[in-house]
């Protein structure tokens, strides 16, 4: 199957007030949601620069596709979220320019907290993320799933330096695990509507056979595919799996598998 994506343009018009629920993948592991009205980014990574001719990510991965929509032209935003550190979904140039250009919070794990001190965003800005906290943005709640993503070999991070977030509204409950191991914890969360499903087949990651267990666990309708397709990488790294790979992990799961396009819209409807 092949992975090549079509991007497509965010327009001004998502950012409007709304009395739904909506959507879409940013690329990579990145997610940009409208619940109702309320603007949280996942995981952005949306400032691209020219490296040597090529469009890359500030992160320096050279671009397979050009990004739904850059940082500098996201006119609001309420809650930015990180899951963890690492370069493909904590960018500091889109943490600043967020911080810049709106009165955002910032919601995240220890390290990245610390970074976002670094780059000069204030305290009162900052929340931390603990397991199972939750906070609230109007109809909205916004709850810290536990991860475990122990991608380093002498120093494993512990328990509390990664998490995932689920995005609660009247619309439906929305679940971005983050980059983690399947940990009986994850085993706990229901009722979700959209999970955010992790096709990276490598180590530290949930994979497709641990991002179908929590599909079936959670309950999920609909499964929205991240961390493919976005990086020019060699097959069957991190950032290059095929999501395809996960079908057959998804035999007798009564939900839509969804490879969107970056800057694709997804809906949820009022219950």
């Amino acid at each position: 199957m092949s992975t090549e994506l079509t991007t497509i343009r965010i327009e001004p018009t998502f950012f409007a007030l709304q009395e739904i629920t909506t959507l879409t993948w940013l690329g990579m592991a990145g997610a940009l949601i409208n619940a109702r009205g309320k603007i949280l980014l996942i995981d952005p990574l949306i400032s691209s620069v020219e490296s040597d001719g090529q469009l890359t990510s500030e992160a320096g991965y050279r671009l397979k596709a050009a990004l739904p929509i850059q940082a500098k032209d996201i006119p609001r935003a309420d809650l930015v979220l990180y899951t963890h550190a690492d370069d493909d979904h904590f960018g500091r140039q889109t943490a600043k320019t967020l911080a810049e250009r709106s009165q955002c919070r910032f919601l995240a794990p220890t390290p990245v907290r610390e970074s976002l001190r670094e780059i000069g965003i204030s305290e009162e800005r900052l929340l931390t993320a603990v397991d199972f906290a939750s906070i609230s943005l109007g109809s909205v709640d916004v709850v810290v799933t536990p991860a475990l993503h122990d991608w380093q070999e002498v120093n494993p991070w512990k328990r509390g330096d990664c998490c995932g977030f689920l995005i609660k509204s009247p619309d439906g409950t929305i679940w971005h695990p983050g980059d983690t191991r399947l940990i009986d914890e994850l085993l706990t969360v229901k009722n979700v509507d959209v999970l955010f499903f992790d096709v990276a087949a490598v180590e530290s990651h949930l994979g497709p056979a641990g991002s179908a267990r929590l599909a079936a666990s959670c309950g999920a309708k609909v499964l929205i595919a991240y961390h493919y397709g976005t990086f020019d990488l060699p097959p069957g790294t991190f950032a290059s799996c095929d999501p395809d790979d996960a079908l057959p992990y998804l035999q007798g799961i009564p939900a839509q598998f969804l490879k969107l396009q970056p800057g694709e819209l997804l809906a949820l409807p009022s219950q």
